[in-house]
């Protein structure tokens, strides 16, 4: 079944070239680094800010809508990538339409929380809801390999559970480590692009064109991310590109017949920010909070803590992001089940490690109290000359 998917995938896609993955890829970066200011400047008209408070590292009021940019230009490429090469894509219609059905409802739940709020309760029913509705399409995790072990395969039953599981927790994973400007979309490039090696490695061309058109998005989107950052994804564009990536990881690396340690290889390639988000769930649960409850102790605040800029703070945790990539495509090119073995618990050895000493040298978070509202009227005042 697996290698007749596959099949199809390759022969749907072998027939681009090089020039049509850039042409897609620029695509979507050009509509991203072109939506983006216009979106900014509707949110500043309609109020749609951010505004500073005591867990937050900005000093000015920052629109929030980012995300709405990155998903409609990766909406919109697809759509031309299909229009456009229909008679080499017909084959791969019911993947690329499964994905954009989910993408389109995970954006839904994220443009009405950056709006107008949501509960976290109904912020995870919208995401299940989204995970489900890319299932019928093939996108639930049967079967992955385990080191010594083999292939293990998996009913129904717990394969929905255990998909519902890795795209849920990556979407929040993503959307907790959007703390600092740039770093979650520069995560999400560093992920996305090993993904579309390994796509392309493993013969998995549609999901490279498809990790080629969310990398373009992430980059156009982040030239006005980066620090100082004009304009923020929220949690549309947190939870979309968490969404994304989980969901194609499904098909490039726990489908994958040809991914040694198909368990091991996304736990390291995400290695960033399940280790934040886990480090996050144990603090809070170990002060009786909610996981949801947000706080100001993510990697980023110590580094920061630890007198970085921001600036350095996103280029030491890409560098990371990277590093773990690195690892995650060794053990997934490699073909060797002991150095999948030794490399990840290698790198859980230096996570604990980097959590420990984090813990031990940072001092405790020092931002300022939060301000009244009325103190942010001449932010606001200079965002709307700006805009």
């Amino acid at each position: 079944m697996h290698s007749r998917r596959y099949s199809e995938s390759s022969i749907a896609t072998r027939g681009l070239s090089v020039g049509v993955y850039t042409v897609l890829f620029f695509t979507s970066c050009l509509l991203a680094l072109f939506l983006t200011p216009l979106l900014r400047r509707a949110a500043i008209k309609n109020g749609v800010l951010d505004y500073p408070n005591e867990r937050k590292l900005h000093k000015e009021a920052v629109p929030r809508v980012g995300g709405i940019a990155i998903a409609i230009s990766f909406l919109t490429t697809v759509v031309i990538s299909y229009v456009f090469f229909r008679s080499k894509l017909h084959e791969s219609i019911v993947y690329l339409a499964g994905l954009s059905i989910g993408a389109a409802i995970i954006s839904l739940v994220g443009i009405w929380d950056d709006l107008w709020g949501l509960r976290a309760r109904m912020k995870l029913v919208g995401q299940v809801v989204a995970v489900l509705a890319v299932m019928p399409f093939g996108f639930v995790i049967r079967r992955f390999s385990i080191p010594f072990v083999g292939v293990v395969e998996i009913g129904w039953e717990l394969g929905i559970l255990l998909t519902l599981f890795w795209i849920v927790g990556i979407v929040n994973t993503i959307n907790f480590i959007d703390g600092i400007d740039g770093l979650a979309a520069g995560i999400v490039i560093t992920i996305s692009i090993a993904l579309f090696i390994i796509s392309v490695a493993t013969d998995q061309l549609l999901m490279a064109i498809v990790c080629f058109i969310l990398t373009g998005s992430a980059l156009g989107f982040l030239r006005h991310n980066f620090h100082p950052a004009t304009i923020f994804m929220g949690d549309c564009g947190a939870m979309f590109l968490g969404f994304m990536l989980a969901a194609i990881s499904v098909e490039i690396l726990f489908q994958n017949p040809s991914v040694t340690a198909s368990s091991f290889v996304p736990v390291l390639i995400f290695g960033l920010p399940i280790v934040d988000t886990s480090w996050a769930i144990v603090r809070r649960l170990k002060r009786r909070r909610s996981p949801f409850h947000a706080d100001i102790f993510h990697i980023h605040h110590r580094l920061i803590n630890l007198d970085f800029t921001q600036r350095q703070t996103v280029v030491i945790l890409y560098a990371v992001s990277l590093l773990c990539a690195m690892s995650g495509l060794i053990v997934a090119l490699a073909d060797s089940e002991k150095l999948a073995v030794i490399l990840s618990a290698s790198m859980l050895a230096m996570a604990l490690a980097g959590i420990m000493v984090l813990n031990r040298i940072s001092p405790s978070p020092k931002h300022q109290a939060a301000q009244s509202s009325e103190s942010f009227r001449p932010a606001v005042e200079r965002l709307y000359k700006k805009g």
